[in-house]
């Protein structure tokens, strides 16, 4: 049986409002054999770490994300002051233009810099509104370059775009495809899943924010990279795993 690895969901008493009920469901779901429970402030952060020490298909990670509030010294507070065992990332943190991109450019900075003293990789959101004249893609890029995170990158939810896609593989980073590729306007997405390389791909759900159905649609996702790649679902399914994995090198 097929069992796969979400890299990145979000399940907390801030935006399930059963929590309790939907990691029991988990818990007991054969198609999902791992979770990384993604923080995006304070409270959030620390609500993933305690999911994951109590739950061993959780692991989780801690963060500030773009359109949060909060500084990373929320972070820093946590790293010193909570079991961090099962915490194998550091995100999501990035730029999204709906929000300010200066103090946006500061705290992914910070994320990376963070990341680095914590030996962990880091988790990259990034999203550029229609018609805005700053392209998130290429100033995430261009900061990595500048601030290079010394264990590994991901961009989730990757928006597509095949020049700034070559461009995070050359710098070592992953791309992580989530739900957008069963939409049937997702002609841009598809060919990024074309087009990147099988050792660089992860698969997500963003769960419950672009799913609802959180199993149905990860395996969803699965089939469809394993048709646009051409591949065997035993072949792929190693390939995911161990992808994530790699990056997410802590989980064990």
């Amino acid at each position: 049986m097929i069992s796969l690895i979400d890299t990145h969901a979000h399940y907390n008493s801030a935006d399930l409002e059963n929590l309790n009920n939907e990691i029991i469901s988990i818990n007991s779901n054969k198609v999902i054999s791992n979770i990384i429970n993604v923080g995006i402030d304070y409270g959030i952060s620390k609500d993933a770490i305690d999911i994951s020490l109590n739950n061993s298909k959780f692991y989780s990670t801690i963060g500030v994300h773009s359109l949060k509030e909060g500084s990373i010294e929320v972070l820093n507070y946590l790293c010193d002051n909570c079991d961090l065992r099962r915490v194998v990332a550091i995100g999501e943190t990035g730029i999204d233009t709906n929000g300010n991109v200066d103090e946006q450019i500061k705290k992914l900075i910070a994320s990376i810099i963070l990341a680095n003293k914590m030996k962990l990789p880091v988790i990259i959101h990034s999203n550029t509104t229609k018609n805005f004249n700053i392209d998130a893609n290429k100033l995430c890029i261009e900061i990595i370059k500048k601030c290079k995170p010394q264990y590994g990158f991901v961009f989730h939810c990757f928006q597509p775009n095949l020049e700034d896609l070559n461009e995070i593989l050359k710098l070592g980073g992953y791309i992580s495809i989530g739900p957008m590729i069963l939409k049937k306007n997702a002609k841009k997405s598809l060919d990024v899943v074309r087009n990147v390389s099988i050792n660089s791909l992860l698969i997500e759900t963003d769960y419950p924010y672009l799913t609802k159905n959180h199993d149905e649609d990860l395996f969803n996702i699965f089939n469809k990279v394993c048709l646009l790649k051409n591949m065997n679902k035993y072949c792929m399914e190693d390939y995911l795993n161990e992808n994530a994995k790699r990056l997410f090198y802590k989980m064990k």
